[in-house]
């Protein structure tokens, strides 16, 4: 167990990516000691590959200030969705270890139903007023440059979505241009209550990244990104889906993950045994 121990903290500072492989061999109490020392970018890089379950037990055993550092590092649907897991009492004891702001956001995800399409959303995405002109909105974003993504919302007075444009094609426009001539005009997007299947078959995701998230009368929320999405499919993977089809259609990416994991898994192992046997050399 020790060994397998020091794989997991080499990986977890190392290589993020690969350390839930060897995370989720240990104990939830070994796992629990190796978070509660790390960096905690690395512990949120790596909580956030965990499978929920897991993550949300291993948080739990986390003091609540570091367990509140670690959601606070996190996107905020994906800390929503290990802090949804949790006892209420247990919410609001990590949630007042958050940044304030991101605590805000977080809870505004835990308000819709677990699995709606308000649930998944980030709502800290920049929307942009529908009068400005192409200088003007390139200095919101500039001014807000922690909230702009690729995708650009457009909304009007009463903040209603009304159009979406890419950073590109702002940068490119002139100054002078409005932005209702530069966005495409009633973009793809999804309710808010909207369930898990019906974001999941949106065709929005044929020609966008993220899509934005509205309530009943077309106020703009926020938005999933294509992450989100993927995690979606993988989520479908693992309850193994009754539709044949798509159960054909994903069984060979269950498959590669799965050698994918052991060859992380050895390979962690094989540097840390290098780094044992040779010294400090460096990692190839």
């Amino acid at each position: 167990m020790k060994l397998e121990r020091e794989l997991a903290r080499h990986a977890l500072e190392h290589h993020p990516g690969r350390a839930t492989t060897v995370l989720e061999r240990l104990d939830e109490s070994e796992a629990v000691r190796v978070l509660g020392t790390c960096p905690v970018s690395s512990a949120a890089a790596v909580v956030a590959c965990l499978s929920p379950p897991y993550a949300t037990a291993v948080l739990g055993g986390v003091k609540s200030e570091r367990a509140g550092r670690i959601l606070g590092a996190l996107p905020v649907d994906t800390a929503a969705r290990l802090v949804r897991r949790t006892p209420k009492d247990v919410q609001t004891a990590l949630l007042a270890h958050v940044d304030p702001k991101h605590a805000n956001s977080i809870r505004a995800v835990l308000r819709f139903p677990e699995g709606s399409a308000g649930a998944l959303m980030g709502p800290d995405v920049l929307a942009l007023p529908s009068e400005l002109n192409a200088r003007d909105a390139l200095e919101r974003v500039r001014k807000g440059a922690e909230l702009a993504r690729y995708n650009l919302y457009v909304v009007d007075q009463e903040q209603r979505l009304v159009g979406a444009l890419n950073l590109r094609e702002l940068l490119l426009a002139r100054r002078s241009t409005p932005l209702t001539d530069l966005m495409t005009r009633n973009p793809h997007r999804v309710v808010a209550t909207a369930d898990r299947a019906s974001v999941l078959a949106n065709p929005g995701w044929k020609a966008v990244h993220a899509l934005p998230v509205v309530d009943e009368a077309g106020v703009f929320l926020g938005a999933i990104r294509y992450r989100v999405l993927r995690h979606l499919e993988e989520e479908l993977l693992a309850a193994r889906t009754d539709d044949f089809d798509t159960s054909a259609a994903l069984g060979q990416v269950v498959v590669e993950g799965a050698r994918g994991l052991l060859d992380a898994l050895s390979g962690a192992a094989d540097v840390e045994m290098g780094r044992r046997g040779s010294g400090p050399d460096e990692e190839r």
